[in-house]
């Protein structure tokens, strides 16, 4: 036993499961390099066989997993066909392979057997596309064949350096196009393929909807709980309002709403429930079959039909997975049920699926179950204690739930920091919520939809799925009491790195057991040495950096720019922002970046070149969430609704507002200045790019870069006019590379070495515009284009430097694999 104590895991993994975590290590290393390998240097020193071959059978199951991935990984087409090049709409010919629910009435479906301009001249396209279809006439179904007329587009992410890009998920699943449409007039269906099992759903779709449509309640409420009812029974968000989902998702309640693990274990408790009333009236069932065997019996067909009504969803599948593993476990009587079935169940996932290992919900839902296994002794005692205390079993049940709660957002923390980039204060929203989903809205709803299908018990259908409507009610009343008085935030996290992650997980687990740590052993102390300095050494080359970079952040067909200066000073020049209203470059973008391996501080300044939506809507939410200690513009505010958008934000975090004008200087300390050279009166020009601000920065009266926004031929005359002194080692391309600025004596004056356009992949302006290019090759300049490099970061460790230039997309391990995160 005091060996097996010493390998830091509740009385010791097994040899197979910590093989098991070499080959998960070997695939992460794919993508993860630093971390793979470290991680696997950790397992060696903290947790290894104790004879030289078994480590070198790990060493070797992480080399095989490491290759068998490489080699696996489906391979990216190289070549983008002309039709989908030319950005016209093509003819797509494709058979349905996987259709989901999104909110605001869309389907996310995936095609295989890919074929465009099948009836013309058919280019078989490799790989599969995902279909993002607004407003659909009917539901698609897999097997169906469709034909579309569609734009196609490369699946093509945004690279920033520690942000998360979609580009290797959909990579690993073979999907490498896109498209996206909206109504029907574009479509037709060449093969009807709808089966009895999916008209059934339909119909008990329909059936949810009339039971709950609630008397009493006006029609927004009536639709938001139509919406979550659909989502909890089927998995189906067509329906699910937007600001609702936003709501329970600040709430740090978004796991609710994602068809897994939770929602299959209410489904067996449900069949535990019903052993529990079979017994009440026929005791001597036990003597055949215990009680925990009857559960498990009863409880396999309802979560079967559980997994049918939410169509066999991958989530939904690995959590049946999951609570096979236990049961079977439960059913051999053994001790560590929890932990095994959870290696045993992720072994099986993962072999199935190796790619399974980078899908964020598996990882999630591994790593809760991981944190509650490794701190059930202490709540087994906790509860134990209490127990003797003769406290009540409702508190104890309650007391045990936290505890539930908090083990697993304790170990989830790093995780969600750096996915999700907040926390929510709410927590204790989940003894409220998770009781009442598991032993009404679940259990009400799924008993009173089924019951209303019997012949004569309708009434008593209607009434169970009434209760767990007014329950959905309730807790929709609850949300909407906590948003309106603003109570619903989130409360933005620092994001760590690879190393600070590892540091966290490492420090925990020696603290649950820290009793039997063997301290002395020379390998532990080597393994905290590492550890130490892979967090450390960073953190003090960033303390002690008193250079000037000035990020060029990839936010697609927009731009947006961040300056890091001595004295951890930030300046924020424009956030990017989407003409799509779903997605906010802020959120996304722009606050991840500002807090990778930083400290989610406020912001020095915030300045907006000018009020177009692809250069002011990545700001609202760092200026909300992070604040400022003031915001500067040209005096141009954007139209009505997105300025109470902005007012708010500066509100909300008391932030100063000033107006720029040409002749002010920003002084930031150091020596360091913002000139403003463009405009004298922005209100004097018809077009508003011609009022952008135009900022040259300055060290020690040695230029460093010109950010001209997007200044067009009028305001490039008025600024060429002015006599103004315009050179800089580093130009920011104006206008995305618009053809309406390009203007040579402009590049003339400015003279950069290096230019930097900021653009969106595929954009649909087709900038930058050949005579831009044509001026920059003329003048030998040195282009980065944030659509081909990504995130271009530019450092200067003296005004008497040069540049420094990386970027993201240069960072690229076997087989292309991005590795920028």
């Amino acid at each position: 036993m005091h060996h097996r104590l010493q390998t830091l895991s509740p009385r010791g993994l097994l040899p197979w499961q910590k093989l098991f975590l070499g080959y998960i290590l070997g695939i992460w290393t794919l993508k993860y390099p630093w971390a793979g390998v470290c991680g696997l240097i950790l397992i060696l020193l903290f947790l290894p066989f104790r004879d030289v071959w078994r480590n070198l059978l790990l060493l070797g199951v992480f080399v095989a997993a490491l290759l068998s991935a490489w080699f696996r990984l489906p391979e990216a087409p190289v070549q983008i066909p002309e039709p989908i090049s030319s950005q016209e709409r093509v003819w797509l010919k494709g058979q349905v392979d996987a259709v989901s629910y999104l909110p605001g009435y869309k389907q996310r479906i995936i095609l295989k057997n890919l074929i465009i301009e099948p009836d013309r001249d058919p280019v078989n396209l490799p790989g599969r596309l995902v279909w993002t279809w607004q407003e659909a006439p009917e539901d698609l179904v897999p097997g169906q064949e469709v034909q579309a007329h569609v734009r196609i587009r490369p699946v093509h992410g945004l690279a920033n350096f520690g942000v998360w890009n979609s580009e290797f998920f959909w990579r690993t699943q073979g999907v490498f196009w896109r498209s996206f449409t909206r109504g029907e007039h574009f479509w037709h269906r060449l093969e009807e393929t709808q089966n009895k099992s999916f008209a059934l759903r339909s119909a008990l779709k329909a059936r949810a909807l009339d039971g709950l449509d609630l008397q009493g309640l006006d029609p927004e409420r009536k639709n938001k709980v139509q919406g979550l009812g659909l989502a909890l029974f089927f998995g189906d968000r067509s329906l699910l309002d937007q600001e609702l989902l936003e709501s329970v998702r600040l709430a740090s309640l978004a796991h609710t709403l994602a068809l897994s693990g939770l929602h299959l274990g209410i489904m067996a408790g449900m069949g535990f429930m019903l052993a529990g009333a079979l017994g009440y009236f026929f005791p001597r069932l036990y003597l055949v079959l215990p009680f925990v065997k009857l559960g498990m019996l009863l409880a396999v067909p309802i979560c079967l039909v559980y997994l049918w009504m939410g169509q066999f969803q991958p989530t939904l599948i690995r959590a049946g997975i999951m609570l096979a593993c236990w049961g079977l476990y439960l059913l051999a009587n053994q001790r560590r049920v929890l932990l095994d079935g959870l290696f045993m169940a992720a072994a099986l996932i993962t072999l199935y699926n190796p790619w399974s290992v980078f899908d964020l919900r598996l990882q999630l839902s591994v790593i809760a179950v991981a944190g509650i296994a490794l701190t059930l002794p202490l709540m087994e005692r906790l509860l134990r204690s209490l127990e003797k205390g003769r406290v009540s079993a409702l508190v104890r049940y309650f007391l045990a739930l936290a505890a539930v709660t908090l083990a697993a957002n304790l170990v989830l923390l790093p995780i969600q920091a750096w996915t999700f980039n907040y926390m929510s204060p709410h927590l204790y929203l989940n003894l409220i919520w998770l009781p009442l989903l598991g032993l009404l809205v679940l259990p009400a709803g799924f008993a009173g939809l089924f019951i209303s299908l019997v012949p004569g018990l309708s009434l008593a259908g209607d009434f169970l799925l009434g209760v767990s409507g007014h329950a959905l009610s309730g807790f929709i009343a609850l949300m909407e009491y906590l948003r309106a008085r603003d109570l619903l935030h989130p409360v933005i996290t620092y994001r760590p790195s690879f190393a600070e992650i590892l540091a966290y997980y490492l420090v925990l687990s020696l603290l649950l057991y820290i009793r039997w740590v063997p301290w002395r052993k020379e390998r532990i102390l080597v393994g905290l040495g590492i550890m130490a300095c892979l967090v450390l050494v960073p953190w003090m080359g960033r303390a002690w950096d008193q250079g000037v970079t000035l990020r060029v952040l990839d936010v697609g067909q927009g731009q947006g720019l961040v300056l890091d200066l001595p004295g951890n000073k930030r300046i924020l020049v424009d956030g990017g922002g989407s003409w799509n209203p779903e997605f906010d470059t802020g959120r996304a973008v722009v606050t991840p970046s500002l807090t990778w391996r930083t400290r989610p501080e406020r912001l020095d300044k915030v300045i907006l070149s000018h009020a177009h939506v692809d250069h002011y809507g990545g700001l609202v939410y760092p200026l909300k969430y992070l604040g400022a200690e003031k915001y500067m513009h040209n005096g141009i505010w954007p139209d009505e609704q997105d300025r109470q958008r902005l007012e708010s934000a500066l509100e909300r975090r008391g932030v100063q507002e000033g107006v720029l004008v040409r002749g002010d200087v920003l002084e930031l300390g150091g020596g360091i200045n913002l000139e403003v050279l463009h405009p004298e009166d922005p209100h004097i020009y018809d077009l508003l790019n011609d009022s952008s601000l135009v900022l040259r920065l300055v060290w020690n009266d040695r230029p460093l870069a010109l950010i001209p926004g997007d200044i067009e031929a009028e305001g490039i005359r008025d600024l060429l006019e002015s006599g103004k002194d315009l050179g800089a080692q580093i130009l920011l391309v104006p206008h995305h590379g618009s053809r309406s600025s390009a203007d040579p004596e402009f590049y003339s004056r400015v003279d950069p070495k290096i230019a930097v356009v900021s653009r969106g992949f595929m954009n649909r302006f087709r900038v930058p515009h050949p005579e831009v290019l044509e001026i920059i090759e003329d003048k030998g300049i040195r282009l980065f284009d944030t659509a081909v490099y990504g995130e271009t970061v530019l450092s200067w460790d003296s005004p008497e430097s040069g540049p420094r230039i990386r970027w993201a997309r240069s960072r690229t391990g076997p087989g292309g694999v991005p590795y920028w995160y």
